[in-house]
């Protein structure tokens, strides 16, 4: 066989090292690193456990949006919300469970309005990837092939952790909470470490004519990128392990702190203003004054005012959506034919007729007030439902927020604690 066609899979390899501990092909030859019936020593003890903690981090990043897009999407969000609650029983971790990213609501940015399609390209993107570096593995094993010498394994010789890497980037902005981000980098470190193990072994079996191999291909990018990219850590020993740590933790800090300022500049570019006790925004993009025009009918209204008195509550905050926009993020809709399957948002919408959601904060700083508002909120709970005619200046509506919401035709319980 031409060696220049030789792809390795490490990982698929250790996978079937594990599965088939006792196997007869004992030949150092290049066929073997991507047999994938071939044998090889069990893996440690510690790679035993890497290994599920790298899959589990991935599967955190991921589940949630998995949730999302399932028809029974908040039934499954309802039992996966405790998770979420666990994180915001304490002022120390609250914060892990707040978006850092507009989640629902247009922006006057094009960046932050492009990302819900570009977070569907990486999605798109690393399934792709992630397909085409598996499908040769375990369909040569299943065909009791041989080596596996054709794809992308000329270039790289972990096509489908950078598969994972990339559907994760993407789950990550379409589902932008500080949790999400730092399970994503987690997992992304593991998956390093995991690679790097694996090369070892390789290393150790194969000998020369892996490292010749390697010598032509990069590890996660093509050669030509990666010989641009400078290697700092050390080869191996305490010392690499330590380096390994220190740059995963400045890695993880600089990626929250940009976040954070993430999160700043989102918020300056919504439709939204501040009171004292209360941050009103809206998801759709209003002017300064449609917003305040239809926040000041509904506040004078004696039965909203008295609504709110009840409900002991000072600090606010309020959802102001037109009329003929539909939510299923928020408990607005008490009709069962919601249309886009709970997601409807005309840019041609009646900018005379809104909707208001006053929600009671969660916050752990009583003395919260203005912006700050919305940035310590770990939840919200609905009080009241106001519907306004701005050119008349009145309420023509008062309701309690329903206890369920509808995607399409059919009802969820509505759990209001996300951020």
């Amino acid at each position: 066989m031409n060696r220049k066609g030789i792809k390795v899979n490490t990982r698929d390899y250790f996978i079937d090292s594990y599965l088939n501990p006792k196997g007869t092909d004992t030949e150092t030859s290049p066929r073997d690193w991507h047999s994938p019936g071939s044998g090889g020593e069990r893996i440690t003890g510690i790679k035993r456990i890497l290994r599920p903690a790298a899959w589990f981090f991935y599967l955190v990043v991921v589940c949630e949006i998995l949730f999302m897009i399932s028809p029974f999407a908040l039934y499954f969000y309802s039992v996966y919300g405790p998770t979420l609650n666990f994180f915001n029983r304490s002022s120390i971790t609250a914060w892990l469970t707040q978006f850092f990213l507009p989640h629902i609501s247009r922006t006057t940015s094009p960046m932050l309005n492009s990302i819900h399609w570009l977070s569907g390209l990486l999605i798109l993107t690393g399934i792709v990837l992630f397909l085409a570096g598996a499908i040769p593995i375990y369909w040569a094993k299943f065909r009791h092939k041989g080596a596996v010498t054709g794809g992308l394994y000329v270039i790289i010789p972990h096509p489908q952790y950078v598969g994972l890497g990339v559907l994760g980037s993407g789950t990550l902005l379409l589902w932008s909470r500080f949790i999400v981000l730092i399970t994503y980098i987690t997992m992304l470190f593991l998956y390093d470490i995991l690679a790097r193990w694996e090369e070892e072994q390789c290393l150790a079996r194969f000998g020369e004519s892996y490292r010749d191999y390697r010598a032509r291909t990069g590890m996660y990018l093509p050669q030509s990128l990666s010989k641009r990219i400078p290697w700092i850590l050390p080869a191996s020993g305490g010392k690499r392990v330590l380096a390994n740590f220190v740059i995963y933790a400045a890695v993880l800090v600089s990626t929250v702190i940009i976040a954070f300022g993430l999160r700043d500049y989102s918020l300056s570019k919504i439709s939204v203003f501040y009171t004292n006790d209360a941050t009103v925004l809206s998801p759709a993009p209003l002017t300064d004054q449609e917003l305040r025009a239809a926040y000041n009918v509904a506040v004078a209204d004696t039965r909203v005012r008295e609504a709110l008195r009840m409900a002991r509550q000072k600090k606010l905050i309020v959802y102001v959506v037109p009329q003929d926009w539909y939510l299923v993020d928020l408990p607005m809709e008490t009709v069962r034919n919601v249309p886009g399957y709970g997601h409807y948002e005309p840019m041609n919408f009646d900018r005379q007729h809104y909707k208001l959601l006053f929600a009671r904060v969660r916050t752990y700083n009583a003395g919260v007030a203005g912006r700050d508002i919305i940035k310590d909120a770990y939840g919200r709970d609905p009080i009241v439902l106001v519907k306004v005619d701005t050119i008349s200046a009145r309420v023509t509506g008062i309701e309690i927020p329903p206890p369920h919401v509808y995607c399409g035709r059919h009802s969820y319980p509505y759990v209001l604690k996300r951020s």
